[in-house]
């Protein structure tokens, strides 16, 4: 979170980090719990009332707070770091006495995979500080399809998804597709041959993220209420398909009188040339596809109020929390027929082949229509549908590290 506080608006995975830091940060915490950060080579314990307070800042301005004394931007981010220097740093020999003075063995929860390629620094942290180890594995499409990220990217995230099998006692999981992934991943050669132990399959825990609905503040949208658009809302790279939706806006500028609009909401990630090309440069597509990368919380919420729907076409994903958010703002989806929307999306979303252009544009003029009755019936379905929450997820975070310091006071 450190490292990407700098950003107006989150990721899914930022998400998460802030919920987590949130969550064992708090006043009422239900254990003791230290934000440590890891620097040339040495592990620190942050000042808790700074941590609390660089975790509040970030939250507020992620949900589209105002800025410190209307200083501005840049203000903004030096007073948010600086947060972080309130009070006395730990430094590894006073973490470790602080640490004694509790009767549990402690637990290192990692809830990104940062740093987590470098094995060496996971092994030292477990035997000077006689750590176990817990993490969050978000997803393993890098090599489930390394095909849409850039040359390394799947050797790296199978470095870390390796470090993981042998040194973290237990594993929490977004969905069950991640775990089936995951499962799968440990039975393969590349696990099972090399040295030490593996983990257990029983010590997976899928704890889905708590999903809420985006703000919706007063001002009206900058776009004409005359005009129905559609919002696809993820960071733009191969694997979210945002080629199907540009060049079914190029096919719909051609054959509809007046054809809705698409709002493209996230930051630009990698292999995504064409794309950017797309985005800037077509004749067909201006004024009809808006990019917005700079949003917080309220912009995009702000935003979704009038949407159509929310598209995700999506070839993979570990959870889709574009899907999951919309749901929870009451906006109704078309996306992707693949297992792990199924399993969160259940029966309220309309489904489509990612690849099936001509299924996507039915849907797509279906709904753009004021009497839609497709969108109508996703409507009531979504009044059934109940977002996973953050307390359901903790509950399972927090059994799973009872069972991980228990084991440990049996075997240590």
């Amino acid at each position: 979170m450190i490292g990407r506080a700098h950003r107006r608006g989150p990721s899914g995975i930022d998400r998460v980090e802030l919920a987590y830091a949130q969550h064992f940060l708090a006043a009422d915490a239900p254990r003791p719990a230290y934000a440590v950060v890891h620097l040339f080579g040495w592990l620190f314990g942050v000042n808790p009332l700074g941590a609390r307070r660089f975790v509040q800042r970030l939250a507020a301005r992620w949900q589209g707070g105002a800025l410190a004394g209307g200083r501005g931007r840049a203000f903004d981010w030096v007073a948010q770091y600086a947060t972080l220097l309130t009070g006395h740093w730990r430094a590894g020999f006073q973490l470790r006495r602080q640490l004694k003075q509790h009767d549990e063995p402690p637990i290192f929860l990692v809830v990104s995979h940062h740093h987590l390629s470098r094995e060496h620094t996971v092994r030292s942290i477990r035997r000077s500080f006689g750590a176990r180890c817990v993490c969050f594995l978000h997803d393993l499409i890098p090599i489930d399809y390394p095909e849409y990220f850039p040359p390394g990217k799947e050797q790296a995230h199978r470095r870390v998804t390796e470090t993981i099998s042998r040194l973290f006692e237990a594993v929490i999981v977004n969905s069950q597709a991640t775990a089936e992934s995951y499962r799968h991943f440990l039975s393969s050669p590349p696990v099972s041959s090399q040295p030490g132990r593996t983990i257990p399959a029983a010590n997976i825990h899928v704890a889905p993220p708590g999903v809420g609905p985006f703000p919706r503040p007063a001002r009206t949208p900058d776009v004409p209420h005359s005009v129905p658009y559609f919002i696809v809302l993820g960071t733009i790279e191969p694997r979210k398909n945002h080629m199907l939706l540009l060049n079914l806006w190029g096919r719909l500028a051609t054959t509809l009188l007046k054809p809705p609009r698409l709002l493209v909401i996230g930051a630009r990630g990698w292999e995504n040339e064409l794309i950017v090309d797309l985005l800037e440069r077509s004749h067909r597509l201006h004024g009809l596809v808006e990019e917005h990368n700079r949003l917080d919380d309220s912009g995009v919420g702000s935003l979704l109020t009038q949407a159509r729907a929310v598209l995700v076409p999506s070839f993979a994903e570990g959870f889709g929390l574009p899907l999951a958010e919309a749901l929870a703002s009451g906006v109704p989806v078309i996306c992707s027929d693949i297992p792990v929307f199924r399993e969160i999306g259940r029966n309220v979303p309309d489904y489509a082949d990612p690849l099936d252009l001509l299924a996507w544009r039915d849907q797509v003029v279906d709904y753009s229509r004021p009497d839609s009755t497709r969108r109508a019936a996703q409507m009531q379905r979504l009044a059934h549908w109940q977002a996973p929450s953050w307390p359901d997820h903790f509950e399972i975070v927090e059994r799973a590290l009872d069972e991980v310091a228990s084991s440990a006071r049996v075997s240590p």
